[in-house]
This record gives C-alpha cells, structure tokens and sequence, in this order.
C-alpha cells in the first residue's frame, strides 16, 4: 500500500466531496478512527461530506443500512454472518478493531474459580447478565462462554440488554444485573467507583482460546451499494488510512488524549488513567481482515451455533479491502 502523508494540503472541493452517512457507536473506543477522521477533517480531504448517526448495537447497525439510513456501518462476522442468512447482502470493505470487550462483574459476586477458563463461567450461574443489546456481539461471545461452562444459556442465566456504558454502568452500581460484557472506558469506571472489577480481559488473551488474537469488527456495508458507490468506500479508507497513521504517530498522543476525552465517557478516571487506557487501545486498531481470521470467525460461529455455515471469502470480502496497514511516514 502506498505511503499515507497525513500532512496531505489536496483539500477535495466542497462541490467535489460525496454525501455519506456512517452509522457508529458513541462512546467505544473501537469507532476511535472515526472520531479522529472527523476531528482532523480527514473525510473531508478524502473527498467525502460525512453525516455522523448514532446506532447502539450491531443488530441496528444492520437495520440501519438495511433501510438506506446509513451508507457505511461497523460490525462484527457474527453480525454480517446473521444478516446474511436473513438475505441481506453485507460486505466488508475494510478492517477497524481487534477484540475489544472485557467482562466485569460487581465486586460482590463471589467466583471461586476466578482466573479459570471455563470454570469462573460457571461460577455466574443464576446471574443476571448484562449485553449492549439482545443478540448483540457481546451477547454471542457470553453465550458462547457459558455453553463452554456447561451451562443452559436459557436457563441458567438471565438476559438483560443495557446499553453501552452511560447506561449499563449504572445498572450495574444499583445491581440491575451483576455481570456485564463491556468496552473500554467502563471497566476502569467501574473499577474507580467500587461497584465493579474486571474478571476477564479479552484483549489480553484471557477466555476463550478461539477469541485470542482475532479481529472483530469490520467496516460493512451493502453489496448493492459498494457496487453502484465505489468511490465512497475508497475514499472512506483513504480517510482511515489518515486517521491511523495520524493516531500512530506518538507526535500526536497528547492531543489524541484531549480529542477523545470529548468522545468517551472518563468520569472517574484521573488523566493517568484515561491517557493509559488510549495508549493500550492504539494496537487494537487495523483496516485489515486476513483471511486466517475467517477461518477462525467460522469455526467459532458454525461450531457454537451462531450461523448455519461458514462465511465465503469471495462472497463476504470487497475486491479492493485493504490487505495491510498503510506505512505511514
């Protein structure tokens, strides 16, 4: 891939910029490519008019591009898997994120097992779980947990759909449910505040050995649209491909600090700890999704149940998907 000069002057015309609305999820720390191409004007440059809408969870992403309310989305295989089998044509056009999720409980579930894969699974029996939303990724990692604990994942736990962080976190200080499979900045919220404690670290390896490593979210969209709108997606990477070189760029932490504190919740966190959780966060960032993880993403999702078969490469992946990181300079 070529060189990415994020210092780029070609400011693409206001008339020669194309309308798009990009659905993200406010508050993740995953969507922080995008709120650094928004901040720096980077769609802009890359020639695109952006119109930013808040979605909640994968399932309305899906929804959203599916009724033409938005032109680019964010999801995981599992969602574009499920999508498909319903008949909607989704397509990943580039990488954004690793494995984010981290799963919290409050302090006063008791888990002998802690530290234990699957065992401390089992210690959650009779809990109430807490998800972003019904059917959500987070919903599909848990479920997936609990049947490696032995568990009746409709029978031994209770289902409850949160929200992000500003409202699963107070559901879980007040004790609406006791267990909670969230994003960063929630769990060191959480911590600070004594009603919650990271039990397992996805993105450290910790949990299930199919999850260790692997990629979770994509950049989606329709075929249909990719196909008739080509240059929107190009243009979208080109102005990722800026933001994750700009974001790289230890030049530029100090400010990426300030920008994201008016993007993600820190209430409770000192700067310490907020600039420590961006910091951790950077690596978690790509637009790339090798092959090898769809391979993985099948046999997790086929063997647990999720979807009815794998995932085709050639059906699920846009012939101009970014195949590494840009060598920024």
């Amino acid at each position: 891939m070529a060189l990415v000069n994020t210092g780029v002057r070609n400011v693409a015309h206001a008339e020669d910029r194309i309308p798009v609305n990009i659905g993200f999820y406010p508050g993740a720390t995953f969507q922080t490519l995008i709120f650094v191409a928004q901040a720096k004007g980077f769609y802009e440059k890359a020639g695109l008019e952006p119109t930013f809408i808040s979605t909640a969870n994968g399932p309305l992403m899906n929804s959203e591009l599916a009724s033409g309310a938005i032109d680019v989305g964010f999801n995981a295989p599992s969602q574009i898997g499920l999508a498909r089998e319903q008949g909607l044509d989704l397509i990943f056009v580039a990488g954004n994120a690793n494995i984010p999720w981290v799963l919290i409980t409050r302090p006063d579930v008791k888990l002998p097992h802690k530290g234990k894969y699957p065992e401390m699974i089992g210690d959650m029996k009779g809990l109430v779980w807490g998800v972003y939303g019904r059917g959500s990724d987070g919903e599909v990692f848990m479920r997936m947990m609990a049947k490696d604990a032995g568990l009746n994942v409709d029978k031994d736990v209770t289902w409850v759909g949160v929200g992000g962080p500003a409202t699963g976190l107070p559901a879980l200080q007040v004790g609406k449910i006791q267990v909670y499979m969230t994003l960063d900045p929630a769990p060191i919220i959480a911590s600070s505040g004594g009603y919650g404690q990271t039990v397992m670290d996805l993105r450290k390896g910790e949990g299930p050995e199919d999850l260790k490593g692997i990629i979770y979210q994509g950049i989606e969209a329709k075929r249909s649209t990719v196909e008739k709108k080509p240059e929107i997606f190009a243009r979208t990477i080109k102005a990722h491909e800026m933001a994750y070189c700009w974001v790289n760029n230890p030049a530029n932490f100090k400010e990426l600090v300030s920008l994201l504190k008016s993007k993600l919740p820190s209430q409770g966190l000192t700067d310490e700890q907020f600039s420590n959780m961006i910091k951790e966060n950077i690596p978690t960032l790509t637009l790339t999704f090798p092959l090898d993880q769809l391979e993985r993403w099948n046999k997790l999702l086929v063997a647990n149940g999720v979807l009815k078969a794998p995932l085709e490469a050639d059906k699920l992946f846009w012939k101009d998907m970014p195949t590494k990181n840009p060598t920024c300079g």
